[in-house]
């Protein structure tokens, strides 16, 4: 099971993609996230949403 959240580098090897990918997902509003202590965690509930 993976955890709640993930980093940028977790999210970007789940999704095979790029961080600029990434970042534009979360620009876009399609994966939630959110920022603590200055690190950026992508929840892993709207990430599952992409696979199905």
């Amino acid at each position: 099971m993976i955890p709640e959240t993930l980093t940028i580098p977790e999210t970007m090897a789940a999704l095979h993609g790029s961080r600029a990918f990434v970042y534009k997902l979360i620009g876009d509003g399609t994966l939630k996230s959110y920022r603590i202590h200055g690190k950026r965690l992508v929840n892993r509930d709207s990430l599952a949403k992409l696979f199905r």
